[in-house]
């Protein structure tokens, strides 16, 4: 049985197809004032924790701490996702009605909008935009993977604007995750079912769902809004969503091999660290909303308070190679960076025009500093990439430090 709520927990899907007919605008749009060529590069002389508006007098986020506003781009449409693409040259932003739209990271500018007829008449948002991790075996293809609440799975040339092949799952899919190092993906949605697929092949290759055998939880029982696989374990990934478990699976049976629970989710709140020993858990729930689990007992290692604001979190990530997180949530409309270490938030943004559903890691924008041996770098905030992130309608790009 589904939990029940007191407030959406989420965008909707439209009423109507007249949603989708709607003409797009971008209402305002702020870009930092800089040489597209050369990097943003901001001295701080302020110190974390002190708090100043921002100098956009049309609007009233708090930022706290070391943070730098690169750009800011006001839509007429609810945003419900983002991703940067391979090249990290654009900044891919998808629509409540089932549109997706690249931004130059440099202008804002709109450069291309990925929508078919079918998106067209059977409008539906936009729950998630990933691309092929890139590594020397897996080159830039300029490909982007979306999906959608009406089941549609689409793969777009986005610089030519063309679909390229549409996989239908009669569900709604929730979202998607890539296989680290193979050319796979899974996909979940309120069927409580992830599906395994070749990208190579368009075919689906494997199904991971519960066994319904009494007195036994060996899969979900309630929409999955979570996926991540594990960086060290070609065959292992987890996933979690309503049903208020995390499942860990093998890829080679389709039965889930252990569980913890506690966690209700309800957008990308996942995360492995880089040994694959570790979850993060950011979840949808007033108390205990960030959590550090070990992942071969299950068993939690810890809850982090890191300030006042209780915030119900849609998503979550561990920075890489340092001891930071990132999350973004609701009740407040919050984005945090979190010290895991010292339980403290480094830095926020608060006072969002709407939940902060999604964000994404884009480049580091400098090199830090040289720092004496002797001297103890306290601060990690230096080593946290570009990061991109969507509040109501808006689609705000932000560094630190």
């Amino acid at each position: 049985m589904d939990p029940q709520r007191k407030t959406v927990p989420g965008p909707m899907a439209p009423s109507s197809v007249r949603t989708a007919r709607k003409s797009f605008a971008i209402t305002n749009a702020f870009i930092k004032n800089v040489n597209p060529q050369k990097e943003i590069v901001t001295v701080h002389t302020s110190t974390p924790h002190v708090e100043h508006r921002s100098f956009h007098s049309e609007q009233n986020q708090v930022y706290q701490g070391e943070v730098n506003v690169l750009s800011i781009i006001d839509t007429n449409k609810e945003i419900t996702c983002c991703k940067y693409t391979e090249d990290v040259k654009e900044v891919a932003a998808g629509f409540i009605d089932g549109s997706i739209r690249l931004f130059d990271c440099n202008t804002a500018n709109c450069l291309h909008t990925l929508v078919d007829d079918e998106c067209r008449a059977y409008p539906g948002p936009v729950t998630a935009i990933k691309h092929r991790p890139v590594s020397k075996a897996h080159p830039v293809t300029n490909m982007l993977l979306s999906c959608y609440v009406n089941g549609c799975i689409k793969c777009w040339k986005y610089k030519y604007e063309q679909c390229l092949y549409t996989i239908r799952e009669k569900r709604q899919t929730l979202g998607l995750c890539y296989h680290p190092r193979f050319n796979k993906f899974v996909t979940y949605g309120d069927d409580a079912k992830l599906n395994m697929y070749d990208e190579e092949a368009h075919t689906q290759e494997r199904a991971f769902y519960s066994s319904q055998r009494k007195n036994i939880m060996d899969g979900h029982t309630s929409r999955i809004f979570a996926c991540v696989f594990n960086p060290k374990s070609h065959h292992e990934l987890i996933s979690s969503g309503w049903d208020d478990t995390v499942m860990c699976w093998d890829d080679r049976q389709p039965y889930a091999t252990r569980y913890f629970s506690g966690v209700h989710m309800c957008g990308e709140g996942l995360d492995f660290d880089k040994p694959g020993k570790q979850i993060l858990t950011c979840s949808w729930q007033d108390k205990d909303s960030i959590q550090i689990w070990d992942y071969g007992s299950c068993k939690l290692i810890e809850t982090v308070i890191p300030d006042t604001y209780q915030s119900k979190l849609y998503c979550g990530k561990f920075v890489p190679q340092t001891t930071l997180l990132v999350c973004g949530g609701t009740e407040p409309n919050i984005l945090r960076v979190v010290d895991i270490n010292l339980k403290v938030t480094e830095c926020s943004v608060r006072n969002n025009p709407g939940s902060v559903y999604a964000f994404d890691f884009g480049t580091i924008r400098r090199k830090p500093s040289k720092i004496p041996e002797t001297y103890k770098k306290i601060s990690e905030i230096q080593s946290i990439p570009r990061l991109a992130f969507v509040t109501g309608k808006r689609l705000q790009t932000v560094d630190f430090g």
